[in-house]
């Protein structure tokens, strides 16, 4: 068995211990707020009804935070009787709020959306017209508002053109220095206060944030102070014309969206007169002006300021040029947030393009001056370690197995056998008791014996008579060259005269329980762990100079045993399951930890997955095996399974219920049924509705998953999983089309060989153009399945951590954690800090504060299905910026730049749509196993953070990384 793995072993230990040279030459080259408030948003104009305001967190990269799936995060609150809600965000933030809509459900009593027309000819709805003051419903995802740094108890409004705003809020930033527009692709500070400003002087209001739109169903209540009712009036008209065009709208999006389009292609502006896009000024002022007077106003002074309005709005129209786009500019930014934010902006612009002009020469500068080649030459020294002794070693652990194999021969045989000259470590065979199985090797220098192995570690008993692994114990020195390795156990709190803590051994794991070794072919061996509980081994020559090394620690590597899932019959061979290094570097062999001067703590843990089922080429997989499926045919990305699964409908009564299910039957894999029960009436204990009534009956129905097996040619029911509840009434085909929407009926996973794809019949749309999948008759004929994605084996961690101590110098430490179930999905979060007082854990890793601290922090993940994300922060303490003015300010800076890409998945495999009822939706939009995806580095933006406020961005350039700040300045990082 050793020759079969112990060069991979020798070489896995000299390259994590090369890592920390790399990690930390390689590295060192290259806070939102705390704090909450209590905000109000008003929806419209105070005439919606029973609907949803979701509230989503703008990240500090200025985007909208979503989920894996693209979805945003969002917190949900129910609009009171006076169209408002209340909530909490995070402070001096940039937050957005969406407003969503819900149908009536009449089963649980819970009221859907509605809101009052405010068009005098009637509103047209699907159904009918419905009268000027009467409601209607109003359901999907409607309008958005963004907002930043709003205070305690602050109110925005919510209306269409808050949702313009947004858009162009995100798509673009004014530039005052150069009069222009600038295309972003981010939210910040400026650009959210910009949009609102230009959208209220594009529309004629004061501030369509702030304002409060009339609401004409009741407009003889508007009668108060004239300026300020003069400007909800006309707010109030306008949001009410626009409704009125949104209900004749009929284009492939919303009208709010392709207007919003329109909006950001003409860079701020709206055309003005013509119809050359898809809504002009005058168009929409007209619509509003006709409705304003056709009101029936009753009220002497509120039928005073209609007309006024109705007066300016002729004015506004007749002003407007055919075909032309207006020429407004928003407020400038000092006048929008004041003289004292507005110098702190400038501040920290100033100072963020100050840390800019550090970075380029941050590769010298993290270190302090001389640091840099101290710490090089002593990792040069440690590698060298490696790098000269790499035979030797290789030599060490080969003496290390065949001790194991020999003492294997020994008490199998009753007896050793001749010694073998090609084992050169190997002096003499001293003595093999067969009374204790205890064998003396070179002189007494090496000790073997075997002990039954405690693998429950959960019970009292230590020490057992049986179980499933022995551990065949080996302790003592070997000597290989100049290179000594000494191996003992690791005994409790350190002391050799107590138990054994942790045994230096080859545990050998069976089939059945067993009490001594056993002959491998009457009880299979299905695992081997080399386990090295208390280790050391140093170079004797070097002993009493200044290149004197000591390697020590623990370290342990599982291989478990694995059959060909599709195949019972095919050999055993072994994956790398765990892998464990917990070792130290010093300049001292001899004495205790505290006597070392230099030394470095090196940690290495990693768990690969998919262990238990990936089924390797050869009989030991290589660490170089990850990631790389398995080469025969069966295996190969394209293999097309032919009758993968076939389904079955049906009914069956559970517990005198009548239950219909849908079976797959996958031979090869997972069966299961899927029940769908029976509608049933129950108590609203969890007061669904709201309405305090908790005795009142709604209806229900369950949902089950259950595994099948099969017994000949038919399924039964093994075990199932418990049920799901739901309100409303229960219908087989959404439920079945929900099933395969999700993607569990169409991507197949087996055991060995990865995920399969099956194409079901989908060959109609539905109003929102998404996929529906074709009436499923009573069965199926057997459904092919096509391979996409081949099972590799992965890491499902692998956490690297370094600290080097050097004397007389600042300490550093590199963490890093990465989790990669395949090459093409991965998360990786790595820290480096240096000149650090204090550890503590963030995340992942442990990175170091103090008074004198450097830090860099990456975050980097592919893992989400359509974006990229990532974020690099870099930390420099009390460092000096050379402002502007020639004057320099020591500052602890934060500078972080946050990715935020699409990967650019086409076709769109699918998309979340808001459904009638306010609850996200999986639309199906192609059909198909795999999109191709265009995301590279090259072409990303990333953006830039400086103490949680968006300065800028980074983009390449002609080949060329530029910034480009928020004030219109740019810079190169050439």
């Amino acid at each position: 068995m050793y020759k079969r793995y112990s060069g991979m072993l020798a070489g896995t230990l000299l390259t994590v211990v090369g890592l920390a040279v790399v990690g930390l030459t390689g590295c060192s080259n290259g806070s939102s707020s705390s704090s909450t408030v209590s905000v109000k948003v008003w929806v419209s104009q105070g005439d919606f009804d029973d609907a949803y305001v979701w509230s989503t967190a703008v990240t500090e990269g200025g985007q909208l935070s979503v989920d894996s799936e693209g979805r945003l995060s969002h917190s949900e609150y129910d609009t009171d009787e006076d169209s408002e809600i209340k909530a909490t965000i995070a402070s001096e933030e940039v937050q957005q709020f969406t407003l969503v809509g819900k149908v009536e459900d009449t089963d649980l009593d819970v009221p859907g959306t509605t809101r009052l027309c405010q068009w005098m000819d009637g509103c047209i709805t699907a159904a009918a017209t419905v009268a000027f003051g009467e409601r209607y419903s109003a359901i999907g995802s409607l309008w958005r508002t963004v907002a930043y740094d709003l205070q305690s108890d602050e109110r925005v409004r919510l209306t269409p053109f808050t949702d313009l705003a947004a858009t162009l809020a995100y798509e673009r930033l004014y530039l005052e220095s150069t009069a222009e527009w600038d295309t972003t692709g981010y939210y910040s500070a400026w650009s959210v206060v910009q949009s609102v400003s230009q959208l209220s002087r594009l529309l004629g209001v004061e501030d369509i944030q702030t304002t409060r739109p009339a609401d004409l169903t009741h407009i003889d209540n508007w009668n108060g102070s004239q300026a300020s009712t003069l400007d909800q009036i006309r707010y109030g008209a306008l949001v009410s014309a626009w409704s009125h065009l949104e209900e004749s709208y009929a284009g492939d999006t919303t009208l709010v969206a392709e207007v919003g389009a329109d909006i950001v292609t003409n860079d701020g502006q709206w055309l003005q007169s013509g119809d050359s896009q898809t809504v002009s000024l005058a168009q929409l002022f007209q619509l509003a002006r006709d409705n304003l007077a056709a009101l029936e106003v009753t009220n002497t002074t509120a039928a005073t300021y209609v007309a006024t309005v109705i007066g300016t709005f002729d004015t506004d129209i007749a002003a407007l040029q055919d075909g032309e786009l207006t020429a407004v500019v928003p407020e400038t930014i000092e006048n929008l947030v004041g003289s004292g934010d507005y110098d702190d902006f400038i501040l920290g612009l100033q100072r963020t393009k100050a840390f800019v002009d550090t970075l380029r020469t941050y590769q010298d500068s993290f270190f302090e001056e001389g640091y840099r080649e101290e710490v090089d030459a002593y990792l040069d020294m440690v590698k060298a370690v490696g790098d000269d002794n790499a035979d030797e070693f290789q030599a060490l652990i080969d003496a290390y197995l065949q001790t194991y194999e020999l003492y294997t021969s020994c008490y199998l045989n009753a007896g050793c056998p001749t010694q073998d000259s090609s084992m050169a470590w190997l002096t003499s065979i001293d003595s093999y008791n067969s009374a204790t199985g205890i064998l003396k090797l070179n002189d007494g220098a090496i000790t073997v014996s075997q002990r039954v192995a405690d693998v429950n570690t959960t019970d009292d008993d230590d020490e057992p008579d049986a179980s499933h692994a022995i551990d065949v114990l080996i302790v003592g020195t070997y000597q290989q060259g100049d290179l000594v390795f000494n191996i003992d156990h690791y005994y409790e709190n350190d002391d050799d005269d107590n138990d054994i803590e942790r045994p230096s051994a080859v545990r050998v794991y069976y089939t059945d329980e067993v009490s001594q070794l056993a002959d491998s072919s009457s009880n299979e061996i299905i695992g081997y762990e080399l386990r090295w509980g208390d280790f050391e081994f140093y170079d004797q020559t070097t002993l009493n100079t200044a290149d004197e090394l000591e390697f020590d620690g623990y370290f342990r590597l599982f291989y478990r045993g694995v059959r060909d899932p599709l195949d019972a019959t095919s050999a055993l061979r072994f994956n790398i399951d765990t892998v464990v290094l917990d070792s130290r570097v010093s300049d001292n062999v001899k004495g205790d930890n505290g006597d070392d001067d230099e030394y470095a703590d090196l940690y290495v843990g990693a768990a690969a997955s998919n262990a238990a089922e990936f089924y390797p080429d050869q009989e030991f997989a290589p660490f170089t095996g990850f990631f790389t499926p398995n080469s025969s045919a069966d295996f190969a990305k394209g293999t097309v399974a032919s009758g993968l699964l076939s389904y079955a409908t049906g009914s069956e009564t559970v517990k005198n219920q009548a239950v219909e299910y849908l079976d797959i039957h996958v031979p090869l894999g997972e069966s299961l049924r899927y029940r769908l029960y029976p509608t049933i009436e129950r108590e609203d204990e969890s007061d669904v509705d709201g309405d305090d009534d908790l005795d009142e009956l709604v209806n229900t129905y369950d949902t089950e998953e259950c595994y099948l097996v099969q017994n000949g040619s038919t399924w039964a029911v093994d075990t199932c999983e418990p049920k799901n509840r739901y309100y409303g009434e229960a219908d087989f085909t959404d439920y079945v089309n929900t099933l395969w929407a999700s993607g569990v009926l169409s991507r197949i996973s087996i055991d060995g060989r990865g995920t399969y794809f099956v194409e079901w019949a989908a060959n109609s749309t539905d109003s929102n153009g998404c996929m529906v999948l074709d009436d499923l008759e009573s069965s199926s004929a057997d459904l092919d399945g096509t391979l996409y994605d081949p099972m590799v084996l992965g890491l499902n961690t692998l956490r690297f951590q370094t600290e080097v101590i050097l004397d007389n110098q600042p300490d550093t430490l590199l963490d890093v954690y990465i989790n990669a179930p395949t090459v093409d999905d991965y998360r990786i979060t790595a820290a480096l800090s240096h000149d650090y007082s204090s550890t503590s854990t963030s995340g992942y890793v442990t990175i170091g504060s103090g008074s004198s601290l450097d830090r860099i922090i990456l975050n980097y993940r592919t893992d989400y299905t359509f974006e990229t994300t990532g974020s690099l922060a870099i930390y420099k303490d009390g460092v000096s910026l050379s402002l502007d003015d020639g004057s320099t300010d020591k500052v602890d800076s934060t500078l972080t730049l946050y990715l935020n890409e699409s990967n650019g998945a086409d076709p769109l495999p699918y998309t979340y749509l808001v459904n009638d009822e306010g609850d996200y939706e999986r639309c199906v939009t192609s059909n198909q196993a795999e999109w191709d995806e265009s995301y590279s580095l090259d072409t990303a933006t990333f953006y830039l953070n400086y103490r949680d406020v968006v300065y800028g961005r980074i983009t390449k350039e002609n080949g060329t990384w530029v910034v480009r700040y928020i004030d219109g300045t740019f810079e190169t990082l050439q």
